[in-house]
């Protein structure tokens, strides 16, 4: 149990500090309160498996997730619509992107990943079948398979690893 407090407490830590976006002895101060009152209430929503939060090579494949996503795939996005934008090449579209991630926070790290990545947005998740509705600001294809490839399957691949 006190795995779990103490986890959700330092995540909960961590999203309070980049929100506030200061140091100060009084906003650690306030944020620390908060945090382990989070830990506390929220702990059994936040952490299913001890083991998995203790697992360091979980943690070594969120690290690189988060690397692959900031230095890789971000960049690569933005300057596709940088292009796209100043040349007015814009070919945008609804598409239905299939998943077959099980776990509730793989189908929304995924979600997020897509939505957080510029020149795509999540629109609706369906849950019962496993798609994506997702707003492509450039669809050349909307078959299911070559949206998958191109918006989704780096993502889900790495996700699978610490999820």
């Amino acid at each position: 149990m006190l795995v779990k407090v103490l986890f959700t407490a330092f995540v909960s830590f961590l999203v309070y500090i980049s929100l506030v976006g200061s140091l100060g002895t009084d906003e650690l101060t306030i944020g620390l309160i908060i945090a382990g009152i989070v830990g506390i209430i929220t702990r059994n929503l936040v952490v299913s498996d001890e083991k998995k939060v203790l697992d360091p090579k979980r943690w070594l494949n969120a690290l690189r997730y988060l690397a692959l996503y900031w230095l890789y795939y971000e960049p690569i996005a933005h300057w596709d619509v940088i292009k796209r934008v100043f040349n007015m090449d814009l070919h945008p579209s609804i598409v239905r992107v299939p998943y077959s991630l099980k776990s509730e926070y793989g189908v929304t790290a995924v979600g997020n990943s897509i939505t957080n990545t510029p020149g795509t947005v999540v629109v609706d998740v369906d849950e019962k079948r496993g798609y994506y509705y997702v707003h492509w600001i450039n669809a050349p294809s909307v078959e299911e398979g070559f949206c998958y490839n191109n918006i989704s399957k780096g993502f889900e691949e790495l996700v699978r690893r610490f999820l």
